[in-house]
């Protein structure tokens, strides 16, 4: 008798083909990607497009440009009448990087030649193609804007700056966009002229950038300085003529007195007289003014042209000198070591310093301050830069300078300064000559100083105040 074993139980193997991810479906997944990202990157670049009403067209085309400060920002789409043909659409596409000045308050008009009394615009589509204008506002996104008829008379208002009123029983020369006079200087504009709401007196408005705003005050004076004014007498005929730009342009002037009290807030209401006193042509006023590179407010430096004289020589003895500027401070005068400490070797020659016209003794010992910087305990002026309307420095930050006071001051960014021990030197290619060497720098934030700037034959830098003693 057999018995039976019961059967092994042996695992049996299951064949299953193998899965792979085929190439020919992972082409597609990534044109896919590609596409969404090309659309993704077109939309971004695609512009903003914005609607603008005119009653004119003034020769405006499709595909001319439409500008922002002398760059091309855009293009003309299309030109169209409105549905009710009493004006005209113009649709323009901004460049991306541009949509932001799409803007309630921007506003826009065409650019074409205009002769007028107070001057030529326009001048380059004489010969090119009309162009688009832009000035953004300040409000939140907006597509669709009405265009100006005239190019803006003022082209941006700033925070301080300064619209006041003037009435007058006739226009006299006050025209829009004629100046406003100072001593002959122009320190303003009027915006607009026209009766007042009860038409018994001529109004108008003017605009005074934030620089000269401190100039008027509760007692200045305004007067008509447009056309001629005749005298005839025993001696024959007298004319009186402010400027030739006020005979073609008119405009009005106005003056200051020493005890002229605050300055006023816009909307001020002040009379225009027909000509001046003699009197308010003798004021003289000590009226610190700004610049637009400074905050409202900021106090202007007032250097002191210096120039150092020597004679050179063994044998044949030349004349030398160096010019440059100082600033009178608190604790003496303040200045480029080559001007305030000469040396040695000058020294030997017998040197002569003149400030603002008058000899300088050298005896007293010099300080030195900083990179480049040296102080003499000397009073030379009255007018001292106050401790604190200064202050130390030490990365670069954009700042100001000022050397002559008839000359435009002259910014640097901080992109163009590059630091270093006591000072900042200045790219070679920022426009400055010597004749800035020792002019003051400012601080653009809050306008103190915060440092000279010495130029030598090896370029320029920023010689920075040291950080005040405890």
């Amino acid at each position: 008798m057999s018995t039976s074993e019961p059967p092994l139980d042996i695992p049996q193997a299951v064949l299953e083909p193998e899965r792979r991810i085929s190439w020919f479906w992972l082409l597609p997944a990534l044109a896919v990607v590609a596409a969404i990202w090309l659309g993704w990157q077109t939309w971004q670049m695609r512009g903003t497009v914005i609607t603008v009403q005119f009653a004119e067209g003034h020769g405006l085309r499709a595909e001319d440009e439409v500008r922002y400060r002398g760059i091309v920002v855009g293009h003309v789409r299309r030109i169209e009448l409105t549905d009710d043909v009493q004006g005209v659409t113009v649709t323009a596409s901004l460049q991306a990087q541009a949509r932001h000045l799409a803007r309630a308050g921007t506003r826009l008009w065409v650019v074409r030649p205009q002769v007028g009394i107070t001057g030529v615009a326009g001048l380059d589509t004489l010969v090119g193609p009309r162009y688009l204008a832009l000035l953004p506002g300040d409000g939140p996104p907006q597509r669709s804007f009405v265009g100006l008829a005239e190019p803006p008379i003022v082209e941006s208002i700033d925070p301080g700056d300064l619209e006041i009123v003037l009435q007058s029983p006739r226009r006299g020369s006050m025209r829009p966009g004629a100046p406003v006079l100072y001593r002959q200087v122009p320190v303003g504009t009027i915006l607009s002229v026209g009766l007042d709401h009860d038409a018994g007196a001529v109004i108008a408005r003017l605009h005074i950038p934030a620089q000269y705003a401190a100039l008027v005050r509760e007692q200045t004076r305004f007067w008509n300085v447009g056309g001629l004014d005749a005298e005839v007498g025993l001696r024959g005929v007298s004319l009186k003529l402010e400027s030739l730009e006020t005979l073609i342009a008119g405009g009005v002037a106005l003056a200051t007195p020493p005890d002229a009290g605050v300055m006023v807030h816009n909307g001020h209401l002040f009379a225009l007289a027909d000509k001046p006193q003699e009197e308010w042509l003798a004021w003289q006023p000590m009226i610190v003014i700004g610049t637009p590179m400074l905050p409202p407010g900021a106090v202007l430096s007032a250097p002191l042209r210096a120039v150092l004289g020597w004679r050179e020589g063994r044998w044949l003895k030349s004349d030398r000198t160096r010019r440059g500027w100082l600033v009178q401070t608190e604790h003496g005068v303040l200045g480029p070591a080559d001007l305030l400490d000469p040396g040695p070797d000058i020294a030997e020659d017998s040197p002569v310093l003149e400030v603002s016209g008058k000899p300088v003794p050298l005896t007293v010992q010099a300080t030195q301050v900083g990179e480049g910087l040296v102080r003499r305990d000397l009073t030379i002026s009255d007018n001292a830069w106050p401790d604190e309307l200064m202050r130390s420095a030490e990365l670069p930050e954009d700042c100001v300078v000022i050397g002559d006071r008839a000359v435009a001051p002259l910014p640097l960014t901080a992109a163009r300064l590059t630091p270093g021990l006591g000072a900042w030197t200045v790219d070679p290619a920022v426009p400055i000559d010597v004749s800035w060497h020792g002019a003051c720098v400012l601080g653009r934030r809050d306008g103190r100083l915060i440092g000279l700037l010495l130029v030598h034959q090896d370029g320029a830098k920023v010689a920075l105040l040291p950080p005040p003693q405890r």
